[in-house]
């Protein structure tokens, strides 16, 4: 339970020291939002008014975790998300959806499963031809629940699969926040440089008008990486693109045990601790849509 596991992750950060972290150190040369180092308000352009900026279905926040790349480390980030945002926000409503058929991520939450946190698992979500029906997972997005309070907040997120494209997941364009998880591979980053063009396509068969408007806040997740050098490889690779660049999250030997069988609380403790700058900061971009307020012209830094 999820409980339980907060008592230990407790007790291993009161025997931990705050040792400053490489995700936490500056990387100059990559532009960063105003107020946060270099780079130009000037150069970004507003995306309107908040109603066509956010999609929000029945007060519903929506986090897609999605690149049609498998390997990029998809599952291990959306596991790493969620379980973050269940510690921080014990008393908001926490759904995850796994839409891949393998379901890995939603098999290693199962455990920390409570009131506020439950796995969501409906047949219907997949068609019989394994592609997602957007129908029906709009409709569960649509769906009224009852909350406990009028503070109660209502997260929901997707774990996707490899082969994932914005024109067969069409319910992702309406998600509030989309993080696409790459490595610095040369076959990660064309992958996801083939996924992001596919995303800001201004075909009008996926983008109404042909124009760019309803798009969800997009976020690049610089992930396995070996050392600060490879984040500036990410960035000039995909600098065209206008999204943000998020947290890095350095390769360790701890992300092998993520999924393995039978994983424990020292397993998972030992994860969270060694990505806590990461966590810290995914859920501070969740619920603080201000940070993301205005849309970039171009890859920043955030």
């Amino acid at each position: 339970m999820l409980d339980r596991f907060l008592k230990q992750l407790g007790r291993q950060n009161e025997s931990k020291g705050g040792a400053d972290s490489l995700a936490t150190r500056e990387v100059s040369e990559i532009p960063v939002q105003p107020g946060g180092g270099s780079g130009s308000g000037e150069e970004q352009g507003s995306v309107g008014s908040e109603e066509l900026r956010r999609h929000e279905l029945k007060g519903a926040t929506s986090v897609v975790f999605a690149n049609s790349k498998g390997g990029v480390g998809k599952s291990t980030v959306a596991f790493m998300t969620c379980l973050n945002l269940a510690i921080e926000e014990p008393d908001s409503r926490i759904e995850f959806i796994d839409l891949d058929r393998q379901a890995t991520t939603s098999e290693s939450l199962h455990r920390f499963v409570n009131a506020k946190f439950s796995l969501v698992s409906d047949p219907e979500f997949i068609l019989a031809s394994g592609g997602p029906n957007n129908a029906r997972i709009y409709q569960h997005l649509r769906t009224d629940y009852v909350r406990s309070s009028e503070s109660e907040r209502r997260f929901v997120f997707f774990d996707t699969p490899a082969g994932t494209t914005p024109a067969e997941y069409s319910f992702m364009l309406d998600a509030n926040y989309l993080f696409v998880p790459t490595s610095a591979s040369d076959a990660d980053l064309t992958a996801t440089k083939k996924f992001l063009s596919r995303l800001f396509d201004p075909n009008p068969q996926i983008n109404s008008g042909g124009k760019i408007e309803f798009l969800p806040t997009v976020v690049v997740i610089p992930n396995l990486l070996d050392d600060r050098s490879e984040i500036l490889q990410i960035y000039r690779t995909l600098k065209e693109f206008p999204c943000y660049l998020g947290q890095p999250i350095f390769y360790s030997k701890v992300f092998r045990s993520t999924f393995s069988y039978g994983i424990s609380d020292h397993n998972v403790v030992k994860l969270m601790q060694t990505t806590k700058e990461f966590g810290g900061w995914v859920v501070k971009i969740i619920n603080d849509d201000g940070l993301t307020s205005i849309r970039p012209s171009s890859l920043r830094q955030i």
